[in-house]
């Protein structure tokens, strides 16, 4: 959302005393242990899991995150009306220019989409323009869900160690 999460948790904490989760910018361990002491009971962690090998994504968008850095995430109302995070490399590989996409509803999106399906038969729309969130800047491998959790597990106890240490 348009709200920092430091801010918003703790106004929704002023009048909400059930669960809280937090989404957006999950990246490992850390931000699960900062979002538990901003008072949220649960941490929603998205981005990381579409890199794992259990996945249904396709190998392509795995390893696109990979290789994506925060600069490549851009936040755009052209491909579903609302504002989404979607991947620049992802824009750029279907044939459109992320710096030039219309704003859904001012033009027939679709055009443009065709156009660029007529230029790349294989990609197909929707389908190959693909989203990610902040914490794509911390997606390094493929691991399993099993290695993702245990490994967000070990980062989850070494940023509880840090603030016990008063760090």
């Amino acid at each position: 959302g348009w709200a920092n999460p430091f801010a918003f948790v703790r106004a929704v904490r002023q009048f909400w005393d059930g669960i809280v989760v937090m989404a957006g910018g999950m990246a490992d361990g850390h931000a699960v242990a900062a979002a538990q002491a901003l008072g949220c009971d649960l941490a929603y962690m998205g981005t990381k899991f579409i890199a794992t090998r259990e996945s249904l994504a396709k190998d392509g968008y795995k390893e696109m995150l990979v290789k994506s850095r925060l600069d490549d995430v851009l936040l755009t109302r052209a491909f579903t009306g609302l504002e989404t995070n979607m991947l620049r490399p992802s824009i750029a590989a279907a044939g459109l220019d992320p710096d030039m996409l219309p704003v859904r509803g001012s033009i027939d999106i679709s055009k443009d989409i065709n156009a660029a399906e007529r230029d790349k038969p294989d990609a197909k729309r929707w389908k190959d323009i693909w989203s990610a969130g902040h914490s794509v800047s911390g997606v390094a491998d493929v691991p399993s869900v099993a290695e993702l959790i245990a490994r967000t597990a070990r980062e989850y106890e070494a940023a509880r160690q840090l603030t016990r240490q008063g760090v």
